[in-house]
């Protein structure tokens, strides 16, 4: 069962059933609840983990225990290769989203099948590389863009997909304004004030616990909230 998930994961997509197999063997189970930590920022643990299923968050949190999310993980996606590779703290603490289930593998295993089949190798190059430009664009984000654009934005990628309201509206799910604080790394009091702001333009507005957002919020923002 575990070989059949594991050829779906991009970094081990092009391996075959042999290592597959290998692999699969190799690899320690590891549950979580929702609100489990998986590790914190700093500890020195080096395994790298695989998403089984769930969904889990890389945050930074301050003193006063407000959080900032740095990326999301779902099933097939991969963390703690940053620690693996230098051998220093984590980078940031990881917390279970839902309940979840990983993959572990011990560094040095991992760094046995890097060193065997140089295509892991470059597929974690590559994820590397996508999460450094992501991360490049979120401190952009952070530098440039005022809280009411921040939050726009991350309204819109948090939408489904699905319409509502007509197909004027999106849905972007049941987010407290705590969780969206955290997305745009401002202050719960700052996403209160905006949300109101953007609901009196008739960009945002609540249906069914869910936060609905405009299509075109973006452009309509931008344009004073006409439209």
């Amino acid at each position: 069962m575990l070989v059949g998930y594991i050829k779906n994961i991009p970094l081990f997509k092009h391996l075959k059933e042999a290592q597959l197999k290998e692999i699969a063997i190799l690899c320690k189970s590891a549950r979580y609840t929702k609100g489990e930590v998986v590790f914190h920022k700093t500890d020195l643990s080096t395994d790298l983990y695989i998403v089984s299923s769930g969904r889990l968050k890389a945050v930074l949190a301050d003193e006063e225990g407000d959080e900032m999310v740095l990326a999301r993980f779902e099933k097939g996606a991969f963390f703690g290769e940053l620690s693996l590779l230098d051998g220093k703290g984590r980078s940031a603490t990881i917390i279970a989203d839902s309940d979840a289930e990983l993959a572990v593998l011990n560094k040095d295993i991992f760094l046995d099948l890097l060193y065997k089949d140089p295509k892991i190798a470059v597929e974690l190059m590559a994820t590397l590389v996508d999460r450094l430009r992501k991360a490049d664009e979120m401190i952009e984000s952070l530098a440039f863009l005022e809280v009411g654009e921040r939050l726009v934005r991350a309204l819109v990628a948090a939408a489904s997909g699905q319409t509502a309201q007509g197909k004027v509206f999106l849905k972007a799910g049941k987010l407290t304004h705590k969780e969206l604080a955290a997305r745009i790394g401002s202050s719960r009091e700052a996403v209160s004030k905006c949300m109101k702001m953007l609901t009196a333009k008739g960009i945002t507005k609540e249906a069914d616990g869910q936060i609905l957002i405009a299509g075109n919020a973006l452009e309509r923002l931008k344009e004073g909230g006409r439209g």
